[in-house]
């Protein structure tokens, strides 16, 4: 039974046309005259707008899938000192208010298996851990606009998909609506990065603006890479649409291998190495693993401050114009994004010590980490005009919301790969592709996520969000996957 989206509205619109058609073509005469009037364009958009939000109310699912169509289309804009990205985020914002309603007028959707998942009630224990530290930020007003922005994310990527996608048809819906705005974004970049040669000094003008930076761009279309193995699938082997399909792979690899993004390089070959870990099993050894390594390398790097014999110097630390320098210099430590990063997480490190249970604030690392810094690992961007964050989302919770975020977020982590095995442990052979392709997308944001600060990027964030409630609907049986016989 699809989900009823609509709140009735459309009884009510029917009772009262006469009325609502006088009045919305009143208010539409009165927004065009102030704009003639006023010499404003803005003021022409306004009835529309509204005549958009009259249509999410009659039904939002089709704006959600509207949505998903825009979002990998989406730019980055700046209204006075406000940056938003249009035309996603302000959709989203009306879709989180559409499933408040929604569930304030369905409250019995609460009930179901999803809603009680173990993956929701910690990123609900996130969110409450937000909104408590704010309390005590450094700086109220940004942390309030944090947790503003958190919680239309989380209503309007996370919560809605867990309603709206119960069924194959939806999941494939979903899907399409994704790769189809992607495929043509890829395309058109390829064809612009070769008007400048492939060079690894362009490739941020490349994919500007409708991505922020290179980083953003190779980790999208590399979380994108497994459902296009999914798709493919579906379709017998004469279908347009599998064609389509197996053309569209070479040219997402070859988009990730000249985003030179050393990330996404790294997360597409992990991705075929953890399918093998899903196929085999091996999910909680992986886990158990990696573990010792992490708190075996951080012990002794923080030990007698190890981490000062890995200094750089600092004349040395340049950027580089070419792909097999910047490779070498990685290595040797002389790759100023490699070094810069050290400098950064040296001092996450000694902030988080300095408030070690709540933090500085949601969104007040940048405002408080340059008293901290090592100038031995100082590099020639270390001054931070573009305001970039720590670049490692865990050491980001730690200084920001301190160990109580850092360990829930580890928890969500080991709570959705264990989720993920269990689920493809007793799915049917095809369920099981479904759900390799959402946790080998999960798995690539998540090896991305060590080097940036990606949860809240609008659409690689969105995306890990999205797939969580994919997981979560798979795991619980929400989603119906038909076997063939």
């Amino acid at each position: 039974m699809l989900t009823n989206t609509d709140f009735n509205v459309p009884e009510y619109f029917d009772r009262h046309a006469k009325q609502l058609f006088w009045l919305t073509g009143l208010l539409s005469v009165v927004f065009f005259i102030a704009g003639i009037y006023f010499g404003s364009v803005m003021y022409f958009a306004i009835p529309f707008v509204f005549l958009f939000a009259a249509l999410t109310l009659f039904n939002f699912r089709l704006i959600f899938f509207i949505m998903l169509l825009v979002l990998p289309v989406s730019v980055e804009a700046y209204i006075g000192s406000f940056g938003t990205d249009l035309p996603s985020e302000p959709i989203v914002i009306m879709l989180a208010g559409c499933t408040l309603l929604y569930l304030i007028f369905y409250k019995s959707e609460l009930n179901s298996i999803s809603f009680k998942h173990s993956i929701f009630i910690i990123i609900l224990l996130q969110l409450a851990w937000s909104i408590l530290v704010t309390v005590f930020s450094t700086d109220i007003a940004l942390s309030v606009k944090y947790v503003l922005a958190k919680s239309w994310y989380l209503l309007g990527f996370f919560i809605l998909p867990i309603i709206l996608i119960k069924k194959e048809r939806s999941f494939r819906l979903f899907f399409w609506c994704l790769f189809i705005p992607t495929f043509f974004c890829v395309i058109f970049i390829l064809i612009k990065h070769a008007t400048l040669k492939f060079t690894f000094d362009n490739i941020q003008n490349a994919v500007y603006p409708i991505f922020r930076n290179h980083v953003n761009y190779a980790v999208f279309i590399t979380m994108m890479l497994p459902f296009i193995f999914l798709a493919r699938t579906w379709y017998p082997e004469n279908y347009v649409r599998r064609r389509v399909l197996n053309y569209a792979i070479p040219f997402f690899l070859a988009a990730i291998y000249f985003s030179f993004t050393r990330g996404a390089w790294l997360a597409t070959g992990a991705m075929l190495l953890y399918y093998m870990v899903l196929r085999f099993n091996l999910t909680k050894y992986v886990l158990a693993t990696v573990s010792v390594v992490v708190i075996v390398f951080s012990i002794y790097i923080l030990s007698n401050n190890n981490y000062l014999k890995y200094s750089p110097d600092y004349e040395h630390t340049i950027y580089h114009d070419e792909l097999s320098e910047h490779l070498t210099s990685t290595f040797e430590m002389e790759d100023m994004s490699t070094v810069e990063r050290f400098y950064r997480w040296i001092a996450a490190v000694k902030l988080f010590k300095e408030n070690p249970v709540v933090g500085v604030g949601p969104n007040n690392f940048v405002t408080n980490y340059k008293k901290y810094t090592v100038t031995a690992y100082e590099t020639y961007i270390s001054d931070n005009e573009e305001r970039s964050t720590v670049h490692n989302y865990f050491l980001l919770l730690l200084t920001e919301q301190g160990l109580p975020a850092l360990l829930l977020f580890i928890v969500l982590i080991i709570a959705t790969l264990l989720t993920a095995q269990r689920a493809y442990n007793f799915a049917g052979w095809k369920k099981k592709k479904y759900i390799a392709a959402v946790t080998l997308c999960i798995v690539a944001f998540l090896l991305n996520n060590t080097l940036s600060d990606l949860v809240e990027a609008n659409k690689v964030g969105s995306l890990f969000l999205m797939s969580l409630a994919l997981l979560i609907n798979l795991d619980s049986g929400s989603i119906e996957i038909e076997e063939k016989k």
